[in-house]
């Protein structure tokens, strides 16, 4: 990343990242994300609410949230929804956060 650097361009990447920015920060959805890190195997609405000692709706809430980031999967088995890590979706998300990150140190240094 050589060059000045563009007001744009920083726009643009706290743009693309605030979905991320604001699915991991909250705690709650931090300990889900923990959670599901730490999990053998994808988890219900019902295992993670029960793990948090929250309310099924709430953990519903915070999953959404989770999901529209593109941090999670989920997937059906009967009538249960599995939730687990999206491991592929990681660099790609990971990637423009990283970029701002690098772009913020440099407009400081």
């Amino acid at each position: 990343m050589s060059g000045p650097i563009e007001a744009g361009d920083v726009a643009a990447l706290f743009a693309t990242t605030r979905p991320l920015f604001t699915a991991l920060g909250d705690e709650r959805r931090q300990e889900i994300v923990v959670f599901l890190l730490e999990a053998a195997a994808p988890r219900s609405v019902g295992d993670i609410a029960a793990h948090l000692e929250l309310s099924q709706p709430a953990t519903s809430h915070h999953l959404k949230i989770l999901r529209q980031a593109g941090l999670l999967r989920v997937r059906r088995s009967g009538a249960l929804r599995l939730y687990e890590l999206d491991a592929a979706a990681c660099p790609g998300l990971l990637t423009p956060m990283r970029d701002l990150i690098t772009k913020i140190i440099t407009c400081s240094s």
